[in-house]
Formats: C-alpha cells, sequence, structure tokens
C-alpha cells in the first residue's frame, strides 16, 4: 500500500536563474554546474530508498522546463508535475494538495539543494510521521532543506518572510502556535552558504 509521497523540488539548471548568491564567487556557469551535480546526486538518494510504501514525484521549475528535466532526472519510478504559485509557500501548499488527494498517508517536501542528504535522512523522516504530524529539517541559513506532514496542515506555510535567515523560526512557531506534535531532523547545510568552495563534497563526492 502506498503510504507516503516524496516532493523532490528542483529547478532546470539554467546558467544565471540557479544558485544566484553563489554564482556572485563562482560565475553563473560553475554555479550551474555545481547545482546541477548536486540535484544529481540527492536524486540518486532518492532512487536508491526502494521502498515500496514511497514513491517520489519530481517538483519541477519553470513549468515549460518539464520535457528538459524529465531528459535530466529520468527515472521509471517516479513521475513529474511543475511546481505551481509565486513563492515558496504557495507551491509547497499545491504540491501538499496534490498529494494528499491522491490518497497518500503522509507527504515529504525536499529541496535538491541540501550537501551531504542522505537514504537515512528519509527514513526517519518517514517513521518519525507514524507519531508526529509535522518533521522538519532546518538548514543552517535559516531555513529548512526538507518538511514532513502525516496530515494536510497548511497553515505552517503562510506569512512566512521566505528567502529569510527567519524561515525556520517563523515556521516552528507557527507549527507550535497550531498545537501540532512535531519532531526535527539533523541540521544540514545548504549549497548557498557553502564557505569552502575549492572543496565542496556531498557524501564524498566533490561538485567543484
Amino acid at each position: 500500500m502506498l503510504r507516503c509521497r516524496l516532493l523532490y523540488f528542483v529547478k532546470y539548471p539554467e546558467p544565471g536563474k540557479v544558485k544566484t548568491r553563489l554564482a556572485r564567487t563562482v560565475g553563473y556557469e560553475q554555479a550551474a554546474g555545481i547545482y546541477r551535480k548536486l540535484a544529481e546526486e540527492n536524486f540518486r538518494v532518492l532512487q536508491s530508498l526502494k521502498n515500496p510504501q514511497m514513491e517520489t514525484c519530481v517538483m519541477f521549475d519553470p513549468p515549460e522546463a518539464g520535457p528538459q528535466i524529465k531528459a535530466w532526472l529520468t527515472a521509471k519510478s517516479c513521475f513529474y508535475l511543475p511546481q505551481e504559485g509565486s513563492n515558496l509557500g504557495e507551491r509547497l501548499t499545491r504540491a501538499f494538495q496534490s498529494a494528499f488527494e491522491g490518497g497518500v498517508d503522509k507527504a515529504i517536501a525536499l529541496g535538491s539543494d541540501t550537501l551531504n542528504f542522505s537514504a537515512s535522512l528519509i527514513h526517519k523522516a518517514f517513521k518519525l510521521l507514524d507519531s508526529k504530524e509535522v518533521v522538519i529539517g532546518p538548514a543552517r541559513d535559516g531555513g529548512y532543506y526538507l518538511v514532513g506532514l502525516s496530515r494536510l496542515e497548511l497553515s505552517i506555510f503562510g506569512d512566512i518572510p521566505w528567502s529569510t535567515p527567519s524561515v525556520f523560526a517563523a515556521t516552528l512557531e507557527r507549527i507550535r502556535k497550531q498545537k501540532l506534535t512535531w519532531e526535527l531532523l539533523p541540521e544540514l547545510e545548504d549549497l548557498d552558504e557553502v564557505k569552502d568552495l575549492k572543496s565542496i563534497f556531498t557524501n564524498g563526492r566533490k561538485l567543484l
């Protein structure tokens, strides 16, 4: 029985359209190339799960890049949907709505630009959602790299200062205000915040 949908948020790695903060240091072409490698590595992590209770949905942006995304991140075991919404909150809301309307018991959204992301984190989030309503993985830049729900609770995505260092704190405040049960995953680093650009590794693979 299918129980969980993994919502993998990814952008097509077009130079100048992804990792613009990182590009200030290494340039648009190299920033896009680093992001491409990292997104591919994290996609391989998802494909390694081999759990019949999970399905992977690649949530891609921009919407018109569907053919390129499918040619880039190809797997028979997943399907593809465009991201919808003007900000991350709206995009998460619509992705979770689609997942729960599709009949799953749990849904986990994760970004594609997290360093050292592992299959064990997905397994842990999946298990935690048996007893918690929300699971969240904080990022060192003040955001989060993963959020999972065991029921459709969309209030945690409203009135959040997206793209600021306050995203995680504001989301946690929302979770507490709604009196939801929750648990945290280990903190990880986002690609934008890497300090040592001469040695970027994820799970033992060099990206630069």
